[in-house]
């Protein structure tokens, strides 16, 4: 759940965006082909999206990516122009459950693994790029009340919102717009994924840094989340070893790079160089990377297969979830959805797509609930669910590695 931002830096080289890799400017590129028929995309405001992407794998980085043509900017552009923040909820951030830092709004989680990794002392500044209506803001002021606190967007549609949120001093709207001052934490939790140069957009934020101010970086995991492909203006899809390619090449030092902090996403804490560090990125096998890449979108092809085969039995039938891959596999059922289910309960009660979102203890007896989300997430949910008469199903390969 994406915030809504610019895509407006240049590729890091030229001309053809289908042969140069807008990660590193490499040309050794290759497309990658998606048997049957192409999957349907989803805006990461959850909207259904018209349109069709080029995928791109990149062996020299190993950055997965979509072509970034004037049809795929086309597209994000007319998402942006009409963005509808977690509408679901009317506004308020999805919940994460089930982590080591407990369940709860999803900055919130985000911002108690920070504070556990880094010693922020009570009095600073933080700049939360992307910051939509505020609700990492509103999170933060929470755990460190004397902070002085500042939000910036593309457009000036959340300024009042922001400005009114205990503990915020400025807002800045634009793509380059002037800051007063330095911070001591830019946060950037979903951004990056976004931007067509996002080392070049890293180099120039980190100026904005105050001597020890670090940059705190969260964006979808590619390796537990392969819906994210389907994700229609995210024109990167990172692992591990992309995201370090990419901080590495924007001239910051990695303190943190975890998989585990936040279901399916990736966290960092970055900070710039200093004295004699060196590169830190390892080389990864290519090859490797590429024929995991092959398999997400095989496992998306059997998600869709199974989905359809479960709608098929004409039973009370819903989808778990009430976001990307929810949406997603709406579009793909084309039409045989009665209902999403959802545990947030700041969704219960809303809709998707024109259909309800309901709590699980509110589902038909006897209907089968659809999980489009990989085993040890499904898992899970069942296990929360279990004393109730669901019928859940899910795909047993499922297990993004």
């Amino acid at each position: 759940m994406s915030r809504r931002l610019p895509v407006r830096s240049s590729p890091s080289s030229t001309s053809d965006p289908v042969n140069r890799c807008h990660i590193c400017g490499s040309s050794n590129v290759d497309k990658l082909p998606q048997d049957g028929t192409p999957f349907r995309l989803v805006s990461s405001d959850v909207q259904p999206v018209d349109g069709a992407a080029e995928y791109l794998f990149c062996g020299n980085c190993s950055a997965v990516q979509k072509a970034v043509t004037p049809q795929w900017q086309a597209m994000a552009n007319r998402i942006y122009a009409n963005y509808d923040i977690n509408h679901q909820s009317l506004g308020a951030e999805p919940m994460v459950f089930d982590t080591a830092k407990g369940s709860g709004p999803r900055s919130l989680i985000l911002l108690r693994n920070f504070l556990d990794k880094v010693d922020l002392p009570e009095t600073g500044r933080l700049l939360d790029f992307g910051c939509s209506n505020g609700n990492l803001l509103k999170s933060f002021h929470g755990l460190r009340p004397a902070w002085r606190l500042s939000g910036q967007e593309l457009f000036d549609t959340w300024r009042d919102t922001v400005l009114a949120l205990p503990g915020v001093e400025a807002f800045y709207s634009g793509a380059e717009p002037s800051y007063d001052g330095t911070f001591d934490v830019i946060s950037l939790s979903h951004v990056l994924e976004h931007l067509q140069d996002p080392a070049a957009f890293l180099k120039r934020i980190a100026c904005r840094l105050s001597d020890r101010g670090r940059i705190l970086i969260a964006s979808p995991n590619l390796r537990q989340n392969p819906i994210d492909l389907v994700n229609a203006d995210h024109c990167t899809h990172f692992e591990e070893h992309s995201l370090s390619y990419v901080i590495d090449k924007a001239g910051l030092s990695t303190e943190l790079l975890s998989s585990r902090l936040l279901p399916k996403e990736l966290v960092a804490i970055v900070a710039p160089r200093r004295g004699q560090e060196g590169r830190s990125v390892q080389p990864t096998d290519s090859a490797d990377a590429k024929e995991r890449c092959l398999f997400y979108f095989r496992l998306l092809e059997e998600v869709r297969k199974a989905g359809r085969a479960a709608a098929a039995e004409k039973r009370p039938f819903g989808i778990m979830g009430s976001s990307i891959a929810a949406c997603w596999m709406n579009l793909e059922l084309a039409g045989a959805v009665d209902f999403f289910v959802d545990e947030d309960p700041d969704r219960v009660g809303h809709q998707l797509t024109g259909l309800p979102i309901l709590p699980p203890a509110e589902v038909p007896p006897g209907s089968l609930v659809f999980i489009p989300m990989s085993v040890p997430v499904a898992e899970k949910i069942m296990a929360r669910c279990r004393e109730l008469p669901i019928d859940f199903r899910f795909v047993a390969s499922n297990r993004p590695v």
